[in-house]
């Protein structure tokens, strides 16, 4: 036998020794100070009563929520079936503090470009074409929706990868009852127009949304949608007594705040199950001792570098980043802290003056594995958002015209009974309201005043706390949904306003 020969088969042999040797390495002993520090840690949240794992998270549901569920879901065809003109903006400025009443106009504007003959007129025959062209799937998920409480079934296992596909269907339901009610109130059918009208304000009044940051944010866009949609409704006097107590009732019934902390908790336990899940090796699969062999005889130059990987992983596997889990334990202990006492505050005031309400820190892993470079990609989008309001200024925001709302139906049952609207809103109490509704942002009286021609204004200083003379948002964007221009650009001066109605002389400035 030549030496060469020899030579090739000690390479061999050697190859096939370092397979099987990595093939039957146990890996490392893991971190035995480390282990214990999670496990006493995870005892420690527990007793305190702090959730770690998600079976402690049951999202799903009862038949006849499902049975609900499916109904409203069934919609997601109607969307896909054709191209829609665009749904109108329900609360389009005028000046400063006054909006056009869209289904006493001649037509519509049409939305995101013009239409077909370069106009961007929205015929109301176009309108109606495209909002009763899936009347058979609609009908039923606008009587779905006044029937009952409205929750979707989730596998809450599935941890951060969560599948959440609802939330575009609550959000196209939003803007379609809205679409419906403007038709309604245009074509002079007051039945079908409050229908709709209450089908979205369920979306609101009735959902209960899923322990994640992302579903209570498109609560509160279907909030800014609803209350778009009411003023638009309120626009006329044909509302009996008893109506405007039931949707006064509704929104009154509304908590935004209560289950926001649990967002964290849902977090805290898919991070864990995260880990846990890096430990067992479960995303990371490993070729058997056959491929690693056929592998190592093709590629004999990357067998050092295969086995250095191989047990580097290892170490990961068997170490399990339990320094990481533990303080993302406690990371998510205290954003949980934080959450129950913001919800608490009184006012958007003394809110933004607690931690982690609008200087969050992200968390950083203090090691590096593929949950790490997961949750730093999480972290870098709540920086993007960042630029603008963040999670609790748009619960702020929802609270704020929620109140607002609720004052102005008041307003409504007032002016049924009267004749008139009040001179001040201390006249709504105790009849039309229990208590006067503060304004959420500072605590202080709701900015209300009579126009020349017997309609009101009524508004919220906003997020700035500072009141801009009921000043509207002049962009198209949903309230609470835009971002600034920069990091440290002062925020849009407007405040949350319930306008007045446009009038020829409005129009005339405008």
């Amino acid at each position: 036998m030549t030496n060469r020969s020899c030579n090739w088969l000690g390479t061999a042999r050697r190859m096939l020794a370092l397979a099987g040797l990595l093939a039957a390495s146990p890996g490392l002993a893991a971190d035995r100070a480390a282990v214990q520090a999670v496990a006493d840690t995870r005892l420690a949240l527990r007793q305190q009563g702090f959730k770690t794992d998600l079976a402690e998270f049951n999202l799903s549901t009862s038949p006849e929520l499902q049975a609900r569920a499916a109904i409203l879901t069934n919609t997601v065809q109607a969307r896909s079936a054709g191209i829609f003109p665009g749904h109108p903006n329900l609360l389009q400025p005028v000046g400063n503090d006054s909006a056009l009443v869209l289904w006493s106009l001649d037509a519509l504007s049409r939305e995101g470009g013009s239409g077909a003959n370069g106009s961007d007129r929205l015929t109301w025959a176009d309108f109606r074409y495209h909002v009763n062209l899936h009347q058979a799937v609609y009908d039923p998920a606008c009587t779905a929706l006044q029937s009952g409480s409205i929750r979707f079934s989730v596998d809450a296992n599935r941890g951060s990868g969560l599948r959440l596909p609802h939330l575009a269907v609550v959000k196209d339901l939003a803007q379609t009852m809205g679409d419906r009610t403007l038709l309604a109130l245009h074509d002079g059918h007051p039945a079908a127009a409050w229908t709709n009208l209450m089908a979205a304000t369920r979306l609101v009044t009735a959902y209960q949304p899923e322990p994640v940051e992302i579903s209570h944010l498109v609560r509160f866009a279907c909030a800014v949608l609803a209350y778009n949609t009411a003023w638009e409704a309120l626009q006329t006097n044909g509302w009996s007594q008893e109506q405007l107590a039931r949707l006064q009732q509704e929104w009154e019934s509304v908590d935004y705040f209560t289950s926001l902390p649990e967002t964290a908790a849902f977090s805290r336990a898919c991070g864990m199950a995260d880990c846990e899940r890096e430990r067992s090796g479960e995303d990371d699969p490993q070729p058997t001792y056959l491929e690693f062999v056929k592998e190592s005889i093709q590629f004999p130059t990357a067998l050092w570098s295969e086995l250095d990987n191989r047990w580097a992983a290892a170490r990961r596997r068997e170490r399990g980043n339990f320094d990481a889990e533990q303080a993302l334990m406690l990371f998510y202990r205290d954003r949980e802290v934080e959450l129950r006492q913001a919800v608490k505050a009184p006012t958007w005031a003394a809110m933004e003056q607690l931690p982690g309400v609008t200087n969050l820190i992200p968390f950083r892993f203090p090691s590096q594995s593929r949950v790490a470079a997961t949750m730093n990609i999480r972290a870098m989008g709540v920086a993007a958002q960042l630029r603008g309001p963040v999670f609790l200024s748009r619960a702020a925001e929802a609270e704020a015209l929620r109140r607002v709302l609720i004052t102005a139906i008041a307003l409504e049952r007032y002016r049924g009974g009267h004749g008139a609207y009040p001179k001040t809103l201390t006249d709504l109490t105790p009849v039309f309201l229990k208590t006067p509704r503060l304004d959420f942002m500072n605590g202080q009286p709701l900015h209300y005043r009579l126009s020349a021609d017997g309609h009101f204004l009524l508004y919220s200083v906003g997020l700035d706390c500072v009141d801009n003379g009921g000043k509207l948002r002049r962009s198209g964007q949903i309230v609470g949904l835009e971002r600034r221009r920069s990091p440290n650009a002062l925020p849009r001066e407007y405040d949350l306003v319930w306008p007045l109605p446009a009038t020829a002389a409005t129009l005339g400035h405008e």
